[in-house]
């Protein structure tokens, strides 16, 4: 009996070791997708918030769904997941996932459609000045491209294409 309990002991010891580390894992990245997480950002001329919702098992897979919600009422949804520095996307139309862009901060280092273009940069945005982000370069199957800008612990935070700062992160 002394055994079992020793056992379960252990086991909450590292449930809760795993739960704190997760979190400050989210905090620490620059694709945090911890479920709660609410921001405010602009895209050309409309204002939306994106929120991370819950996880979805999709072909066995877990994923997150973050919802990007425009007034007044349209929302659009769509999955995420991070292993270890690739997010991947599952893309609905061609029911398969896909590598969207990979967030480890190693200058030139190309995954997906994104390449590391920046470290530690910083961008003046109509809300104020960002400081501390990663510059990654995103290429469309399309020929279309942009620099999209990821904070530590609010992800996406401004986009930069041929028209100019077209997103940008305001604060709440």
């Amino acid at each position: 009996m002394k055994r079992i309990r020793h056992y379960l002991f252990l086991i909450l010891i590292i449930v809760f070791y795993n739960k704190v580390n997760a979190q400050t894992l989210n905090e620490q990245s620059y694709f945090p997708l911890k479920k709660g997480l609410s921001k405010r950002l602009t895209w050309y001329n409309s204002k939306y918030r994106e929120v991370v919702r819950d996880t979805i098992i999709i072909k066995a897979k877990i994923y997150n769904e973050v919802s990007q919600i425009f007034p007044p009422n349209k929302v659009i949804k769509i999955y995420l997941r991070k292993s270890n520095d690739t997010i991947y996307f599952f893309n609905k139309k061609l029911n398969k996932e896909v590598v969207f862009f990979g967030i480890s901060p190693v200058l030139g280092r190309k995954v997906g459609n994104g390449t590391i273009k920046g470290i530690d940069v910083a961008l003046e945005t109509p809300s104020g000045n960002l400081t501390g982000l990663l510059c990654i370069e995103m290429k469309y199957p399309n020929g279309s491209s942009d620099n999209r800008y990821y904070k530590k612990g609010l992800g996406l935070v401004a986009t930069i294409n041929d028209k100019g700062l077209v997103s940008y992160f305001i604060s709440d």
